[in-house]
């Protein structure tokens, strides 16, 4: 499907969209749509891999759009014209711990497969709330959060591939 979508666009490597390979070697969208039917199948004996990516290509974020709106709890909030989708095999570690430099909390809808979200507080919050956190996402399921102010960290639990689509909000 996205590689349908992205080629229809004038998208090329050269183009300002932010791309996380998270310990694969696939190091672009270039690389995910052309790596074999088998791997991108997830089958068995193949490299697995998890990847994420902000859309900057409006015509894509017109359509992605289509199958999917703000969550109605966070009411008639504006929301960056920038999506993010993540993607990966069953039972992968997906992206290590870290914090995003972005402006806004986000919302992250878990379409397909299951995630384990683990949180880590922000430094000026250890001797308040020393444990980490962890939560398993379902398909259905949104949550919001402040990525820039929380550590946080996921993996792709056992099933079918993991599809996340998120945003930022104010």
């Amino acid at each position: 499907y996205f590689k349908d979508l992205y080629s229809e666009t004038t998208l090329d490597d050269n183009d300002d969209y932010q791309f996380f390979n998270c310990r694969t070697n696939i190091t672009s969208l270039f690389d995910l749509f052309s790596m074999s039917k088998d791997r991108a199948e997830f089958k068995k004996g193949t490299e697995p891999w998890y990847i994420g990516w902000s859309n900057c290509v409006p015509e894509v974020s017109n359509e992605l759009r289509k199958h999917y709106k703000v969550p109605y709890f966070l009411g008639h909030s504006e929301r960056t014209k920038l999506d993010w989708m993540f993607m990966g095999s069953p039972g992968y570690k997906g992206a290590p711990l870290h914090i995003d430099f972005v402006d806004h909390s986000s919302w992250q809808a878990q379409i397909k497969g299951r995630k384990k979200w683990t949180f880590a507080p922000p430094p000026e919050c250890w001797y308040e709330c020393p444990h980490s956190h962890k939560i398993v996402v379902e398909p259905g399921n949104i949550f919001v959060f402040d990525s820039s102010r929380w550590y946080h960290s996921t993996e792709v639990l056992e099933g079918e591939y993991c599809l996340t689509i998120g945003a930022e909000y104010d």
